[in-house]
């Protein structure tokens, strides 16, 4: 493996692990706890001052999508979960002085309101289950996408959100390093960059269609997700991913 190979693939393993780490590994040391307990806070699914971080990467990239009206945050279950863990699940803004109900829409998701007396009372977004049970992922969807499909900028946009919630858990000299690497700040434009990206249901293949263009994407063995090259600038925005 030449130097520059080796680089290239340094750059991208270390760009993957912080997201790794932010989506689970805060999930796994807290394990076996509440989030809340008797009305109490214990460890939050996300400090909602980081969620805001995601709202700003929404607006700040919105040219990503620009028929996408809003951000939602969508809740997976973790292989540890029960089959019934999404059965009385509830999201609530919650502080000291705070406490804001979030919906959760029928697929797991719900969006978050801007409010300034929560963010100065520091509040937190947390469920009233274990917080190891979930995951959680943006979910950016453009109007007029026919059903079935996902458009490129979409996600595109999705890994902007996702990126920017989690770099407030990135020690400031491996922010600096991954820019290094990868030669930008904007780490999902990196070329080489894929992103893992859950399937709305269960298939067996995904196939990215720009123009004449078709580029069959991985798929995961379980069939719940797939690989798209986000950072490869020769797909437009407007390129559709089909599925079956």
């Amino acid at each position: 493996m030449t130097a520059m190979t080796w680089s290239r693939h340094a750059a991208i393993a270390t760009l993957l692990l912080p997201l790794l780490w932010q989506q689970q590994a805060r999930a796994e040391d807290d394990a076996g706890q509440l989030v809340v307990i008797n009305g109490t806070r214990s460890p939050e699914l996300q400090p909602y001052r980081y969620m805001l971080s995601g709202l700003d990467a929404f607006d700040d990239n919105h040219e990503l999508a620009p028929n996408a009206s809003l951000v939602r945050f969508r809740l997976y279950k973790s292989s540890k979960a029960p089959a019934d863990a999404f059965d009385s699940l509830t999201v609530r803004l919650l502080g000291d002085q705070t406490e804001i109900p979030l919906p959760l829409a029928e697929d797991h998701s719900f969006s978050l309101p801007r409010n300034r007396a929560a963010e100065d009372d520091n509040a937190d977004v947390v469920l009233n289950q274990k917080k190891s049970y979930y995951s959680w992922m943006p979910d950016v969807r453009s109007a007029g996408v026919p059903a079935g499909t996902r458009r490129l900028g979409d996600i595109r946009l999705e890994c902007r959100v996702l990126v920017s919630v989690a770099k407030n858990y990135i020690p400031f000299f491996v922010r600096a390093l991954i820019n290094t690497l990868t030669l930008t700040t904007d780490w999902c434009s990196f070329k080489d960059f894929k992103l893992s990206v859950h399937a709305d249901r269960d298939i067996t293949s995904a196939t990215l269609i720009d123009g004449a263009t078709r580029v069959e994407l991985k798929v995961s063995k379980d069939g719940k997700s797939y690989s798209v090259p986000i950072g490869n600038k020769q797909y437009a925005n407007d390129a559709l991913i089909q599925f079956e």
